[in-house]
């Protein structure tokens, strides 16, 4: 099963289009996901059509999109991002209008009590936002795999290695460990989490173990081989940093227990 990004859908259905004629009828289903505290759209957000080979992200605006047969009565919509409580509902079609879906964010369960996590400063930013601050503090070029693009991997048994080319990041680019991304790296670093490991040990890790992964070229100047750094999310790490048992700090491999 693919996610399938928001614009992909409507390109393919202009080239059928003009390629085959009319299409038959489809169900459009569209809607936006935001968080219920305070409205703000959430991205990349796994929204899948239960019962069907429907799997789509939400983009930066919270928007998703997709189409059914007219011939399906209604749709089930499971909704699900790190740091938000899961969600599920079915919704008769066709839509008489675009669906608004409200995500609470996960309470950290104290005692059979659910205490929302009190923040302040760094740890108020959204997850999402201080994953891509690490990244950016790195001043180089980067390419992004979320939980979505992870779970749509076919082989969610394979080493998490196998799943790069899927970024289209060549791997064994004239030695095992090395990667061809937007340059040559020879050596890269990985980061699992929040700690430095070494190429065998990333490679123990199954992609179904794995909710994001981050591949970074540095560039040098006057070079052509590139530095470059690999670093891979655990599910777990980052549910734990989500409900405010871990923290992250700004910059890798400086995390706090």
């Amino acid at each position: 099963m693919r996610r399938t990004p928001v614009g992909a859908t409507l390109g393919v259905g202009v080239v059928l289009l003009a390629a085959a004629g009319p299409l038959s009828a489809q169900h459009v289903v569209e809607g936006r996901v935001l968080g219920s505290a305070d409205g703000m759209p959430i991205e990349d957000v796994t929204v899948t059509a239960v019962g069907e080979d429907v799997v789509v992200g939400t983009d930066s605006t919270g928007y998703f999109r997709f189409q059914l047969p007219e011939n399906r009565p209604g749709v089930t919509l499971a909704v699900e991002v790190i740091g938000y409580r899961p969600f599920e509902r079915t919704w008769i079609l066709p839509l008489a209008e675009p669906v608004r879906i409200g995500l609470q964010q996960q309470a950290v369960e104290l005692q059979g009590i659910d205490v929302e996590v009190e923040r302040s400063g760094w740890a108020t930013w959204p997850l999402e936002e201080q994953l891509k601050y690490r990244v950016r503090s790195m001043m180089g070029i980067d390419r992004v795999a979320t939980a979505a693009d992870l779970r749509a991997f076919p082989d969610q048994r394979a080493d998490v290695w196998q799943f790069l080319p899927w970024m289209t990041v060549a791997t064994g680019a004239g030695c095992e460990e090395c990667l061809m991304a937007s340059g040559r790296i020879e050596a890269p670093g990985f980061i699992l989490d929040d700690r430095g490991v070494s190429y065998d040990e990333f490679r123990s890790y199954m992609v179904e173990d794995i909710c994001r992964v981050e591949v970074v070229t540095i560039p040098i100047p006057f070079k052509p081989v590139e530095k470059g750094v690999v670093l891979g999310y655990t599910c777990s790490f980052l549910r734990e940093v989500a409900t405010g048992k871990r923290r992250l700090s700004p910059f890798p491999g400086m995390d706090a227990r």
